[in-house]
Protein backbone atom coordinates (compact mmCIF):
# COMPACT_ATOMS: atom_id res chain seq x y z
CA UNK A 1 0.00 0.00 0.00
CA UNK A 2 1.51 3.64 -0.67
CA UNK A 3 1.33 6.28 2.00
CA UNK A 4 -1.55 7.62 1.00
CA UNK A 5 -3.81 4.33 1.21
CA UNK A 6 -2.31 4.14 4.41
CA UNK A 7 -3.69 7.37 5.60
CA UNK A 8 -7.41 6.75 4.39
CA UNK A 9 -7.65 3.59 6.76
CA UNK A 10 -8.10 6.64 9.52
CA UNK A 11 -11.48 7.85 8.48
CA UNK A 12 -11.28 11.31 8.95
CA UNK A 13 -9.93 13.37 5.62
CA UNK A 14 -9.83 16.52 4.13
CA UNK A 15 -11.61 17.43 0.68
CA UNK A 16 -10.14 19.55 -1.76
CA UNK A 17 -12.00 21.34 -4.56
CA UNK A 18 -9.62 22.48 -7.69
CA UNK A 19 -12.80 24.23 -9.35
CA UNK A 20 -13.49 26.16 -6.99
CA UNK A 21 -10.16 27.69 -6.51
CA UNK A 22 -9.78 28.03 -10.24
CA UNK A 23 -12.67 29.80 -9.86
CA UNK A 24 -11.65 32.29 -6.85
CA UNK A 25 -8.36 33.05 -9.17
CA UNK A 26 -10.84 34.50 -12.14
CA UNK A 27 -12.96 36.36 -10.34
CA UNK A 28 -10.16 38.03 -8.39
CA UNK A 29 -8.65 39.19 -11.31
CA UNK A 30 -11.51 40.56 -13.42
CA UNK A 31 -12.91 42.57 -10.27
CA UNK A 32 -9.09 44.18 -9.74
CA UNK A 33 -8.41 44.33 -13.66
CA UNK A 34 -5.68 42.16 -13.75
CA UNK A 35 -3.41 40.98 -15.89
CA UNK A 36 -1.34 38.84 -14.26
CA UNK A 37 -2.06 36.75 -10.84
CA UNK A 38 1.02 35.81 -8.58
CA UNK A 39 -0.50 32.85 -6.75
CA UNK A 40 0.44 32.47 -2.95
CA UNK A 41 0.90 29.15 -2.13
CA UNK A 42 3.53 28.83 0.48
CA UNK A 43 2.51 26.61 3.81
CA UNK A 44 1.39 23.35 1.13
CA UNK A 45 -1.30 25.93 -0.49
CA UNK A 46 -2.74 27.28 3.34
CA UNK A 47 -2.88 23.72 3.88
CA UNK A 48 -5.06 22.69 0.49
CA UNK A 49 -1.95 20.59 -1.38
CA UNK A 50 0.15 22.37 -2.98
CA UNK A 51 1.31 20.01 -6.06
CA UNK A 52 -2.62 19.94 -7.06
CA UNK A 53 -3.42 23.75 -6.61
CA UNK A 54 -0.34 24.42 -8.11
CA UNK A 55 -1.41 22.60 -11.00
CA UNK A 56 -5.01 23.54 -11.11
CA UNK A 57 -3.81 27.27 -11.21
CA UNK A 58 -1.43 26.25 -14.34
CA UNK A 59 -4.05 25.25 -16.15
CA UNK A 60 -5.72 28.61 -16.30
CA UNK A 61 -2.58 30.49 -16.99
CA UNK A 62 -0.88 31.21 -13.87
CA UNK A 63 2.44 31.18 -14.19
CA UNK A 64 3.61 33.29 -11.02
CA UNK A 65 3.97 31.62 -7.92
CA UNK A 66 5.15 32.59 -4.31
CA UNK A 67 6.24 30.41 -1.56
CA UNK A 68 8.00 31.33 1.49
CA UNK A 69 11.20 29.21 1.90
CA UNK A 70 13.85 27.99 -0.43
CA UNK A 71 12.77 23.99 0.21
CA UNK A 72 9.02 25.12 -0.48
CA UNK A 73 10.25 26.78 -3.78
CA UNK A 74 12.54 23.55 -4.93
CA UNK A 75 9.41 21.52 -3.87
CA UNK A 76 7.22 23.58 -6.10
CA UNK A 77 9.43 23.62 -9.03
CA UNK A 78 9.31 19.67 -8.98
CA UNK A 79 5.67 19.66 -9.44
CA UNK A 80 5.21 22.53 -12.14
CA UNK A 81 4.94 21.11 -15.79
CA UNK A 82 6.94 23.85 -16.92
CA UNK A 83 10.82 24.31 -16.44
CA UNK A 84 10.24 28.23 -16.87
CA UNK A 85 7.08 29.06 -14.31
CA UNK A 86 8.65 31.46 -11.96
CA UNK A 87 9.01 31.09 -8.20
CA UNK A 88 8.97 33.85 -5.81
CA UNK A 89 10.07 33.12 -2.24
CA UNK A 90 8.70 36.04 -0.55
CA UNK A 91 10.28 35.32 3.14
CA UNK A 92 14.16 36.39 4.31
CA UNK A 93 16.60 33.39 2.75
CA UNK A 94 20.09 33.29 3.99
CA UNK A 95 22.48 34.51 1.20
CA UNK A 96 25.02 31.96 1.52
CA UNK A 97 22.26 29.59 -0.55
CA UNK A 98 22.00 31.54 -3.60
CA UNK A 99 23.70 28.88 -5.61
CA UNK A 100 20.92 26.73 -5.12
CA UNK A 101 18.41 30.00 -6.45
CA UNK A 102 20.55 30.13 -9.28
CA UNK A 103 20.06 26.41 -9.83
CA UNK A 104 16.48 26.03 -9.35
CA UNK A 105 15.41 29.54 -10.64
CA UNK A 106 13.86 31.10 -7.65
CA UNK A 107 13.28 34.64 -6.97
CA UNK A 108 14.35 35.51 -3.81
CA UNK A 109 13.01 38.46 -2.07
CA UNK A 110 15.83 41.58 -0.79
CA UNK A 111 15.92 44.44 0.75
CA UNK A 112 19.63 45.22 0.97
CA UNK A 113 22.86 45.78 -0.79
CA UNK A 114 24.80 43.53 1.77
CA UNK A 115 23.38 40.52 0.57
CA UNK A 116 23.44 41.28 -2.97
CA UNK A 117 27.18 41.44 -1.70
CA UNK A 118 27.32 37.92 0.29
CA UNK A 119 25.54 36.17 -2.91
CA UNK A 120 27.19 37.74 -5.97
CA UNK A 121 30.10 35.68 -4.16
CA UNK A 122 28.43 32.61 -3.59
CA UNK A 123 26.90 32.54 -6.99
CA UNK A 124 30.80 33.21 -8.79
CA UNK A 125 31.20 33.76 -12.42
CA UNK A 126 29.92 32.40 -15.61
CA UNK A 127 26.54 31.65 -14.17
CA UNK A 128 22.66 32.74 -15.26
CA UNK A 129 21.95 35.70 -13.20
CA UNK A 130 19.75 35.26 -10.44
CA UNK A 131 16.32 37.18 -10.58
CA UNK A 132 15.80 39.23 -7.67
CA UNK A 133 12.26 40.78 -6.00
CA UNK A 134 12.97 44.16 -4.51
CA UNK A 135 11.52 43.89 -1.91
CA UNK A 136 10.53 47.68 -0.17
CA UNK A 137 9.04 48.36 3.65
CA UNK A 138 6.81 50.78 3.65
CA UNK A 139 5.32 50.23 6.61
CA UNK A 140 4.91 46.72 7.61
CA UNK A 141 8.27 46.75 9.09
CA UNK A 142 9.70 42.76 8.56
CA UNK A 143 12.04 43.57 5.69
CA UNK A 144 12.85 45.73 2.65
CA UNK A 145 14.40 48.74 1.49
CA UNK A 146 12.62 51.58 3.67
CA UNK A 147 13.17 54.93 2.08
CA UNK A 148 13.92 56.47 -1.14
CA UNK A 149 17.28 56.37 -1.12
CA UNK A 150 17.53 52.74 -0.19
CA UNK A 151 15.43 51.53 -3.04
CA UNK A 152 17.14 53.34 -5.74
CA UNK A 153 20.39 51.61 -4.31
CA UNK A 154 18.73 48.64 -4.84
CA UNK A 155 17.67 49.16 -7.69
CA UNK A 156 20.86 50.81 -9.28
CA UNK A 157 22.98 47.60 -7.73
CA UNK A 158 21.00 45.20 -9.37
CA UNK A 159 21.40 46.72 -12.90
CA UNK A 160 24.84 47.02 -12.70
CA UNK A 161 26.12 43.66 -10.77
CA UNK A 162 25.89 40.66 -14.26
CA UNK A 163 24.97 38.13 -11.09
CA UNK A 164 21.52 39.50 -10.97
CA UNK A 165 18.26 40.64 -12.80
CA UNK A 166 15.01 42.49 -11.66
CA UNK A 167 12.23 40.37 -10.90
CA UNK A 168 10.18 42.44 -9.51
CA UNK A 169 9.15 45.17 -6.89
CA UNK A 170 7.11 44.73 -4.10
CA UNK A 171 5.51 45.65 -1.20
CA UNK A 172 3.19 44.38 1.59
CA UNK A 173 0.07 46.18 3.07
CA UNK A 174 -0.17 46.11 6.86
CA UNK A 175 -3.81 47.01 6.77
CA UNK A 176 -5.58 46.40 3.60
CA UNK A 177 -7.52 44.13 4.98
CA UNK A 178 -9.04 46.47 7.75
CA UNK A 179 -10.49 50.03 8.37
CA UNK A 180 -6.97 51.76 8.99
CA UNK A 181 -7.10 53.53 5.41
CA UNK A 182 -4.90 56.01 6.57
CA UNK A 183 -2.14 53.65 7.26
CA UNK A 184 -3.10 51.82 4.25
CA UNK A 185 -2.75 55.30 2.13
CA UNK A 186 0.09 55.83 3.55
CA UNK A 187 2.17 53.07 2.54
CA UNK A 188 0.75 53.12 -0.91
CA UNK A 189 1.92 56.09 -1.62
CA UNK A 190 5.30 55.81 -0.16
CA UNK A 191 5.84 53.10 -2.68
CA UNK A 192 4.76 54.59 -5.47
CA UNK A 193 6.73 57.74 -4.85
CA UNK A 194 10.35 55.77 -3.94
CA UNK A 195 9.56 53.24 -6.89
CA UNK A 196 8.79 56.43 -9.64
CA UNK A 197 11.63 58.27 -8.81
CA UNK A 198 14.35 55.06 -9.17
CA UNK A 199 13.01 54.66 -12.30
CA UNK A 200 11.82 51.19 -12.16
CA UNK A 201 9.68 50.72 -14.73
CA UNK A 202 5.06 49.81 -13.79
CA UNK A 203 5.90 46.07 -15.03
CA UNK A 204 7.85 44.86 -12.35
CA UNK A 205 5.61 45.89 -9.83
CA UNK A 206 3.25 44.38 -7.59
CA UNK A 207 1.57 45.95 -4.75
CA UNK A 208 -1.86 44.04 -4.46
CA UNK A 209 -2.88 41.11 -1.53
CA UNK A 210 -5.52 39.90 -1.34
CA UNK A 211 -7.14 42.61 0.49
CA UNK A 212 -6.20 45.49 -1.54
CA UNK A 213 -7.31 43.28 -4.75
CA UNK A 214 -11.05 43.09 -2.54
CA UNK A 215 -11.34 46.21 -1.22
CA UNK A 216 -8.84 48.65 -3.12
CA UNK A 217 -8.12 47.98 -6.70
CA UNK A 218 -8.99 51.48 -8.07
CA UNK A 219 -6.11 52.74 -5.82
CA UNK A 220 -2.89 50.82 -6.82
CA UNK A 221 -1.61 49.54 -10.13
CA UNK A 222 -3.13 45.82 -10.45
CA UNK A 223 -1.53 44.88 -13.42
CA UNK A 224 0.00 42.24 -10.94
CA UNK A 225 -1.61 40.93 -8.20
CA UNK A 226 -0.04 38.96 -5.80
CA UNK A 227 -2.79 36.88 -3.60
CA UNK A 228 -3.33 33.67 -1.44
CA UNK A 229 -6.27 33.69 1.22
CA UNK A 230 -9.10 34.31 -1.51
CA UNK A 231 -7.73 31.76 -3.81
CA UNK A 232 -8.84 29.39 -1.42
CA UNK A 233 -12.56 30.93 -0.94
CA UNK A 234 -12.15 32.79 2.30
CA UNK A 235 -12.40 36.72 3.48
CA UNK A 236 -9.47 37.70 4.77
CA UNK A 237 -10.33 40.47 5.98
CA UNK A 238 -12.49 41.70 9.20
CA UNK A 239 -15.71 40.02 9.89
CA UNK A 240 -17.82 43.06 9.38
CA UNK A 241 -15.99 43.90 5.63
CA UNK A 242 -17.63 41.89 3.29
CA UNK A 243 -16.17 40.81 0.27
CA UNK A 244 -17.24 42.04 -2.92
CA UNK A 245 -16.21 39.04 -4.80
CA UNK A 246 -18.42 36.16 -4.29
CA UNK A 247 -15.73 33.55 -3.15
CA UNK A 248 -15.89 29.47 -3.17
CA UNK A 249 -14.41 27.76 -0.43
CA UNK A 250 -12.58 24.97 -1.19
CA UNK A 251 -11.84 22.63 1.95
CA UNK A 252 -13.99 20.49 3.40
CA UNK A 253 -13.42 18.62 6.87
CA UNK A 254 -14.68 15.12 7.73
CA UNK A 255 -14.41 12.43 10.01
CA UNK A 256 -16.78 9.38 10.31
CA UNK A 257 -18.16 8.34 13.79
CA UNK A 258 -16.11 5.42 15.30
CA UNK A 259 -17.98 4.99 18.52
CA UNK A 260 -21.37 5.78 19.79
CA UNK A 261 -23.13 5.28 23.37
CA UNK A 262 -25.45 6.60 25.94
CA UNK A 263 -23.94 9.10 28.72
CA UNK A 264 -25.66 8.95 31.88
CA UNK A 265 -26.67 11.38 33.95
CA UNK A 266 -23.83 12.75 36.14
CA UNK A 267 -21.12 10.89 34.03
CA UNK A 268 -18.14 12.87 32.17
CA UNK A 269 -15.87 12.49 29.03
CA UNK A 270 -12.26 13.30 28.09
CA UNK A 271 -9.90 14.63 29.99
CA UNK A 272 -10.42 17.05 33.01
CA UNK A 273 -13.91 16.23 33.16
CA UNK A 274 -14.87 19.35 31.90
CA UNK A 275 -18.46 18.09 30.48
CA UNK A 276 -21.03 16.50 32.85
CA UNK A 277 -24.27 15.14 31.65
CA UNK A 278 -27.20 16.62 33.70
CA UNK A 279 -29.26 13.79 31.97
CA UNK A 280 -29.30 10.95 29.75
CA UNK A 281 -27.93 11.55 26.44
CA UNK A 282 -26.21 9.95 23.12
CA UNK A 283 -22.55 10.70 22.01
CA UNK A 284 -20.29 9.75 20.13
CA UNK A 285 -16.23 9.30 18.95
CA UNK A 286 -14.34 10.42 16.29
CA UNK A 287 -11.15 10.15 15.33
CA UNK A 288 -9.88 13.66 15.02
CA UNK A 289 -7.66 15.56 17.32
CA UNK A 290 -5.34 18.49 17.77
CA UNK A 291 -2.57 16.28 15.95
CA UNK A 292 -4.66 17.13 13.22
CA UNK A 293 -5.04 20.66 13.74
CA UNK A 294 -8.30 20.84 15.09
CA UNK A 295 -7.13 22.85 17.92
CA UNK A 296 -7.93 22.58 21.56
CA UNK A 297 -9.57 26.04 21.35
CA UNK A 298 -12.37 24.49 18.82
CA UNK A 299 -13.64 22.62 22.23
CA UNK A 300 -17.67 23.61 22.11
CA UNK A 301 -17.47 23.64 17.75
CA UNK A 302 -20.45 22.69 16.03
CA UNK A 303 -20.60 19.94 13.54
CA UNK A 304 -23.13 18.76 11.09
CA UNK A 305 -24.68 15.35 11.20
CA UNK A 306 -27.26 14.39 8.76
CA UNK A 307 -27.89 18.17 8.38
CA UNK A 308 -28.12 18.69 11.96
CA UNK A 309 -26.18 20.61 14.74
CA UNK A 310 -24.72 18.90 16.89
CA UNK A 311 -21.02 20.01 19.42
CA UNK A 312 -18.19 19.15 19.86
CA UNK A 313 -18.54 18.29 24.29
CA UNK A 314 -15.47 18.17 26.68
CA UNK A 315 -11.65 18.11 25.63
CA UNK A 316 -10.34 17.89 22.24
CA UNK A 317 -7.63 15.34 22.52
CA UNK A 318 -4.62 14.58 20.87
CA UNK A 319 -6.08 12.06 18.15
CA UNK A 320 -10.22 12.17 19.15
CA UNK A 321 -13.11 13.96 20.31
CA UNK A 322 -16.32 13.60 21.47
CA UNK A 323 -19.49 15.30 20.21
CA UNK A 324 -23.14 15.51 21.19
CA UNK A 325 -25.83 13.39 19.73
CA UNK A 326 -29.70 14.41 19.90
CA UNK A 327 -30.11 11.05 18.78
CA UNK A 328 -28.66 7.52 18.32
CA UNK A 329 -25.94 7.20 14.99
CA UNK A 330 -24.90 4.53 13.32
CA UNK A 331 -21.21 3.77 13.88
CA UNK A 332 -19.02 5.50 10.23
CA UNK A 333 -21.59 7.79 9.71
CA UNK A 334 -20.16 10.92 8.07
CA UNK A 335 -19.98 14.23 9.97
CA UNK A 336 -18.89 17.54 8.68
CA UNK A 337 -16.56 19.36 10.70
CA UNK A 338 -15.86 21.84 7.62
CA UNK A 339 -18.17 22.23 4.94
CA UNK A 340 -21.57 21.78 4.05
CA UNK A 341 -24.16 19.46 5.20
CA UNK A 342 -27.78 19.65 3.81
CA UNK A 343 -29.09 23.29 4.26
CA UNK A 344 -26.04 23.88 6.82
CA UNK A 345 -22.61 25.23 6.53
CA UNK A 346 -19.59 25.36 8.69
CA UNK A 347 -17.27 27.85 6.73
CA UNK A 348 -13.45 28.53 8.14
CA UNK A 349 -14.65 31.92 8.80
CA UNK A 350 -16.88 30.15 11.37
CA UNK A 351 -14.33 28.10 13.29
CA UNK A 352 -11.66 31.07 13.58
CA UNK A 353 -14.06 33.26 15.02
CA UNK A 354 -14.72 30.21 17.66
CA UNK A 355 -10.99 29.93 18.07
CA UNK A 356 -10.65 33.21 18.12
CA UNK A 357 -8.06 34.04 15.57
CA UNK A 358 -8.07 33.85 12.17
CA UNK A 359 -8.58 31.40 8.68
CA UNK A 360 -5.26 31.75 7.68
CA UNK A 361 -3.78 30.01 11.07
CA UNK A 362 -6.45 27.11 11.31
CA UNK A 363 -6.17 26.52 7.42
CA UNK A 364 -2.30 25.49 7.45
CA UNK A 365 -2.41 24.04 10.99
CA UNK A 366 -4.34 20.80 9.16
CA UNK A 367 -1.39 18.43 9.24
CA UNK A 368 0.04 15.70 7.06
CA UNK A 369 -1.95 12.98 8.66
CA UNK A 370 -4.68 14.18 7.06
CA UNK A 371 -5.22 12.88 3.53
CA UNK A 372 -6.26 15.52 1.07
CA UNK A 373 -8.71 14.66 -1.47
CA UNK A 374 -8.99 15.98 -4.54
CA UNK A 375 -12.25 16.74 -6.28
Amino acid sequence: MTATDLLTLRPTWMEVDLEAIQTNALKVMKHAGAKNLIAVVKANAYGHDVKAVSQALWQIGVRRFAVATIFEGITLREYLPQDDARIIMLGVQPAEHADLMVNYRLEPAVGTTEWLDQAAQVIGAGRPPLRIQLAVDTGMGRMGANSEEAVSQMYQRILADEHFELGGVFTHFATADDHNQAYYDGQRERFTTWVEKAGIPRRYWHMANSGSALWHPEQIDTETIRVGSVLYGFNPGAPELKSPVELQPAAGLYSRLGSVHELKAGESVSYGATYTAKEDQWVGTLPIGYADGYIRRLGGMKVLINGRVEHVIGRITMDQIIVSLSQPEEVGTKVTLLGRDGDQEIKIEDLAEHAGTIPHELLTEFSSRLPRIIK
